[in-house]
């Protein structure tokens, strides 16, 4: 016969511990989200910076190959230091800059005025360095077909060893090739030649004079320089 007593003294149950575990794990849940939430936030943010960096970055190599100011004159844009690039059929580079740049109005977009134009490229150079490699007086610059014609003063030097002074000149960028058809003097590795019209051809290397042509031989290099063609009308 069992009396109260021993009732009273029957063990205890022992404490459920499902309770702690589901606290413990509901924290560590919420811990977690808070992580991701902030490792998203510092994914966006680092995003966003470097989208910003990149157009930064763009403004700033526009602005390099852009001219320095723009401004209306009357109906026509007239540009300070313009600055024009592109390569030949070659793959090599050649820049055109001048004083300043005309767009006049109503005409193609593609054709732009130049005072005092300079180049940087492969084939020729400006003869008179000092003068800051000015080609000629004036210019235009056809970015489409890829041509500068140069007139008044026009005065170059080819990769050839030919110096050439005429008043006008139309540079073919994309072929490597100079065509005047003005009167031109030139001095060369064979010695001095005057013409109504010349060619350059193949980068400098080939030149071809034609109509009145006279030209001065210097027999000193005769052995070591073939001599020019000319052509006489």
């Amino acid at each position: 016969m069992t009396t109260a007593t021993d009732s009273f003294n029957a063990p205890l149950p022992r404490p459920s511990r499902w309770e702690p575990k589901r606290a413990t794990t509901l924290g560590e849940a919420r811990r977690r989200t808070a992580f991701v939430r902030i490792l998203r936030f510092a994914l966006i943010a680092l995003a966003a910076a470097l989208g910003l960096l990149v157009t930064v970055q763009l403004l700033l190599n526009n602005s390099n190959t852009a001219p320095e100011a723009v401004e209306t004159v009357g109906e026509n844009a007239r540009m300070i230091n313009p600055r024009f690039t592109g390569r030949d059929e070659g793959g090599a580079p050649f820049t055109v800059t001048a004083d300043t740049a005309i767009r006049r109005r109503g005409e193609a977009i593609n054709l732009t005025e130049l005072e005092n134009p300079r180049i940087d490229f492969e084939m020729l150079e400006a003869i008179d360095q000092s003068a800051d490699g000015v080609l000629a007086e004036t210019g235009l610059y056809d970015s489409e077909a890829r041509t500068l014609d140069l007139d008044t003063d026009v005065r170059f030097r080819t990769r050839s060893g030919y110096l050439f002074r005429s008043e006008d000149a139309r540079i073919y960028l994309g072929e490597d090739r100079v065509v005047g058809d003005s009167a031109v003097e030139g001095i060369g590795p064979m010695g001095r030649i005057r013409a109504d019209r010349y060619e350059v051809l193949d980068g400098g290397d080939h030149v071809v004079f034609t109509g009145n042509v006279v030209a001065r031989i210097e027999t000193d290099n005769a052995s070591a320089t073939p001599a020019p063609e000319t052509e006489d009308d």
